[in-house]
């Protein structure tokens, strides 16, 4: 990014210095949520030293080095990428171009040529602002889309839990009344001493057992 901003006129090639920050912005996001991951190991082997014996304090040392100066490099970028150079270059080059298409607007004095190039920084500067804008409408678009798509995930994964609890009440109001069917004959059997319907009585009972457990576990 910075060296399309520094090498060529940002005033007409727009398109590849919007694509190019915002690879670089997508860049630096991921480096920052992977720092973060480092950062919460490092802390973690820190706090914890009997639990990672196996890294020794020189290699814990690196590590905490590489996360520090990882950390500078992602600031010394973000820092670069909005300096006071790059703002310039990019307001001389909408200046320039203003002033291809409209000259001095018509100055002869000095004075009127002081006031011709304040008045074509003044609308350099309003440019970069709209583009500014435009790049924030862009992230904040970007950003609409994925939450979009969270809640259609979220969405679909709702429905689907919906049809699982559905199912299961089916299935438990199914069990229910096979259940009740099995306890009213369990009822009228009990009334008899007859050893085979006794037997019979221990066999439901287990099957009644196995069928509650199906039920819970399916």
């Amino acid at each position: 990014y910075l060296r399309v901003v520094r090498k060529t006129d940002t005033s007409v090639n727009t398109m590849e210095i919007r694509d190019t920050k915002k690879q670089l912005k997508r860049h630096i996001k991921n480096a920052e949520s992977t720092l973060r991951d480092l950062q919460t190991t490092v802390r973690l082997v820190e706090n914890k030293r009997t639990q990672f014996l196996h890294i020794n304090d020189e290699e814990l040392y690196e590590r905490k080095s590489l996360v520090s100066s990882s950390a500078d490099r992602i600031k010394r970028t973000k820092s670069d990428m909005n300096s006071d150079e790059i703002k310039s270059k990019m307001v001389e080059d909408e200046r320039k171009k203003l002033q291809r298409r409209t000259g001095d607007m018509g100055a002869k004095t000095s004075i009127e040529k002081e006031n011709s190039t304040f008045i074509q920084d003044k609308h350099s500067q309003a440019q970069l602002m709209l583009q500014a804008q435009d790049e924030a409408l862009d992230e904040l678009d970007e950003a609409v889309t994925r939450v979009g798509g969270m809640a259609g995930t979220i969405n679909e994964e709702l429905h689907q839990q919906n049809k699982m609890l559905s199912e299961l009440e089916e299935n438990l109001d199914d069990a229910e009344e096979k259940l009740g069917m099995v306890m009213g004959k369990l009822g009228k059997m009990l009334k008899t001493k007859n050893k085979y319907q006794l037997a019979t009585i221990v066999c439901l009972s287990i099957a009644v057992v196995i069928l509650f457990f199906l039920v819970v576990w399916t």
